[in-house]
């Protein structure tokens, strides 16, 4: 572990690193598209996500960026929902339109933020609110297991508890590594399943997990 804090640097993101962050996401959830389709989706993926966030951190593994983070406090966003990252996003699907299989990634990035909305909804219903979200998290293959991911989580949640915040909540899926948030403490607030179709050969299950947080590190 000596050995792996000497090599990775967490430092808050920066606009460099957007290439090869993006090419992440799309490694992580695009793959099934040809290159030119998921690095697009990828793109609109990742300006959705900016469109929302206050709290970025990467960390670079001997200069390269290799894991991501990406969180919100609700507090401290003054930019408006229409946001410029926002309407990147909106171009980015627009730029799927033409493509082969560009519609099917639509219907990916779009029916997930819906079923988003769905497990917020019925998180709300059972008494659940929130001013803070991980919008984000992930890690490269060749940084995975080496304690990295903690450190990361460690980062954005002292970010939160900084601001006063008791809990915060994020979405995950079957796709994501669920057991690292319940090992975390993560606690599932509200689930969604969606048996086998065209698009997903497997059911899919999705996940709203809530967090607290300590008063103390």
């Amino acid at each position: 572990m000596d050995c792996m804090s000497e090599i990775v640097t967490i430092r808050p993101l920066h606009r460099d690193d957007y290439p090869a962050l993006i090419d992440l996401v799309r490694r992580t959830w695009y793959a099934e598209f040809d290159e030119r389709t998921g690095l697009i989706a990828a793109e609109a993926d990742w300006e959705n996500c900016l469109a929302r966030t206050t709290d970025a951190y990467t960390a670079l593994q001997n200069g390269k960026p290799v894991a991501l983070i990406l969180g919100r406090i609700d507090a401290h966003d003054e930019r408006g929902a229409w946001n410029r990252h926002k309407r990147n996003y909106l171009k980015g699907l627009m730029r799927l339109v033409p493509i082969k299989e560009g519609i099917k990634a639509i219907h990916e990035i779009v029916g997930i933020l819906a079923i988003d909305r769905q497990l917020t909804h019925k998180a709300h219903k059972s008494g659940h609110d929130y001013a803070a979200e991980v919008v984000l998290f992930v890690l490269a293959p060749e940084a995975r297991g080496l304690g990295l991911g903690k450190r990361m989580f460690r980062k954005l949640i002292a970010d939160f508890r900084a601001s006063g915040l008791s809990k915060y909540f994020l979405y995950t899926d079957t796709t994501c590594n669920v057991g690292f948030y319940e090992h975390t403490g993560l606690q599932q607030i509200a689930a969604i399943t969606l048996p086998a179709s065209r698009i997903h050969e497997e059911s899919m299950s999705f996940y709203l997990y809530e967090g607290i947080i300590p008063s103390q590190a």
